[in-house]
Parts: C-alpha cells; sequence; structure tokens
C-alpha cells in the first residue's frame, strides 16, 4: 500500500467540554480571503438551505419565549372592545355634544326638565372652562421651571445612553481591534506553518523522486550481473572423509604437542644434574 507523501487536512480530533456535539468554526475573517467563486459557492449554499428548509414563520416564533400573561386581559371594557375588534367592527365616534351648549330640541321647549338637562351641561361647561383657566394660570407661573427641570432630566437620560453607546461602542472596536491583531498574527503563523508544510512536500517528493531513481539504476545494474553459480552438490562419503580428515589431524596436533612437552621436561632434569655431577666429584 502505496503511504501519501502529506496529507490534506489535519486529522479531526474528538471534541470536548462545552464543545461536544458543537461544530467547530475556525474560520478568520480578517485574515482569510474570501474568492468570488467561494462566495458565490457560499451563496449557493444558502439558498438550497432555504429550498429545503420545512421551517414556516410560525415555527420560529414557536421556539420563542412564550409572552407574559396579561393581568387585566378578564377587565370588562377591554374584554368588550376584544371583542369589536375580532368582529371587525369600527369604534364609536366621539360623543361632541357635551362641549356644545344646544338650547332644548323645539319639541322640547316647554319641557322643563330639557330646560335643566341644557342648564347643568352648561354649568359644566363653565367649570370646565374656569379649570382650564386655573391650568393655564398655573402653566404660566409654574410651567417654565417644571419644563426646564423636565428638559434637564432628559438631557440627562441622553447623556447616559450617550455615554453607554460610546463605552459599547469603544468596546466593540476594542474586541474587533484585539480580534485583528490575534487573526493577523495567526495568519503569518498560518502562513509560515504553509510554507513549511509545501517546503517539506517538495522535500518528500524530492526524496521519493531519488529513491526510485536509485531503485531503477539498482535495478539496471542488477540486470548487467551474470547469473550466480550454484555451488555442486557434495557426495556425503566425501563429507565423511573430510571429518575422519580432521579428526585425525587434530589426534596428531595432540601428539606432537605432548612430545614437545615431554622433551622440555628431560631436558630440564638434565640441566640440573650437572652441578651436582662435578660437586660429588
Amino acid at each position: 500500500m502505496t503511504q501519501p507523501l502529506a496529507l490534506d487536512s489535519a486529522p479531526a480530533g474528538e471534541a470536548a467540554g462545552w464543545r461536544r456535539g458543537e461544530e467547530l468554526i475556525d474560520a478568520l475573517p480578517y485574515t482569510d480571503a474570501l474568492s468570488a467563486e467561494e462566495k458565490q459557492a457560499v451563496d449557493q449554499l444558502i439558498q438550497e438551505e432555504l429550498k429545503n428548509s420545512v421551517k414556516k414563520p410560525a415555527d420560529y416564533l414557536k421556539e420563542l419565549p412564550p409572552v407574559p400573561v396579561l393581568r387585566f386581559q378578564d377587565h370588562p371594557v377591554l374584554q368588550h372592545e376584544y371583542n369589536r375588534v375580532k368582529a371587525g367592527q369600527p369604534m364609536a365616534a366621539l360623543d361632541t355634544t357635551r362641549y356644545r351648549l344646544d338650547p332644548p330640541p323645539l319639541a322640547r321647549r316647554n319641557d322643563v326638565a330639557a330646560w335643566k338637562q341644557a342648564l347643568d351641561n352648561a354649568h359644566s361647561q363653565l367649570e370646565h372652562q374656569y379649570n382650564r383657566l386655573l391650568n393655564l394660570e398655573l402653566l404660566n407661573k409654574y410651567g417654565p421651571n417644571a419644563w426646564r427641570a423636565h428638559n434637564d432630566y432628559l438631557e440627562a437620560g441622553n447623556k447616559r445612553v450617550e455615554e453607554e453607546v460610546a463605552a459599547t461602542k469603544q468596546a466593540t472596536e476594542e474586541l474587533n481591534r484585539t480580534r485583528k491583531m490575534q487573526q493577523g498574527g495567526a495568519g503569518q503563523q498560518l502562513a509560515a506553518l504553509e510554507a513549511s508544510w509545501a517546503a517539506l512536500v517538495r522535500k518528500n517528493q524530492d526524496i521519493d523522486l531519488a529513491c526510485r531513481l536509485v531503485e531503477a539504476e539498482i535495478e539496471q545494474l542488477q540486470a548487467k550481473l551474470p547469473p550466480p553459480v550454484e555451488p555442486a552438490p557434495q557426495h556425503p562419503h566425501l563429507e565423511n572423509f573430510d571429518m575422519i580428515q580432521e579428526e585425525a589431524a587434530d589426534e596428531d596436533a595432540v601428539d606432537v604437542t605432548a612430545d614437545a612437552i615431554e622433551q622440555e621436561q628431560n631436558g630440564a632434569v638434565e640441566v640440573g644434574e650437572d652441578p651436582m655431577d662435578e660437586t660429588a666429584g
């Protein structure tokens, strides 16, 4: 089996901890270059996913948390309005007759009750106008200060919101800047690793090519060599004869060694006896 010279991608490790069962997104938006072909392919995948999706807008609403229960939903006035809206009926027009000083109709000009009702309405309108005058006087006296205090309150709230927006923008910019710096450093490291990987792959290819050339040269040299000559088979009797000769030679060597030792001992005794003979004489 031929082993690959290089892996196309790193083996996927087993996700552990909070990443278990999650898709690992290793994209670097500030570093990865997106070509027009890749963008078109991504858009096509999104459109295909939208076509194959079985979810409806109502399904997405079901995933949201439930709406808080209204505590005044059983109020009779609101219930009446709910029923009116449900039935599609228009809202009743505002009754403006109480804001006019109309006399009784001609048919009831001699009716005391009708005049009393018209008089009560006139008293109500007079009291309402008096109330409006009081409100205008209060507004003329205390309105400017109250308005300025309200403006100060709005300005303080606006300032607080602007500060929060500025702080959020600053935090977002710092986060994006940090991400850009980290991804830039990671991009340089990835580029260096990719260059090293390409160099190693090229080196492996060169080594593989050199090995193939050496193997081809060895095959050519082996083809030029003559075929090896096999030794002739030896007769079993000749093998026994050789063994007998080797044993005889070993025995002769032992005999020669024993004779040499005996002669050396005899010579040593003769040399030791000569001085004693001279002394005795």
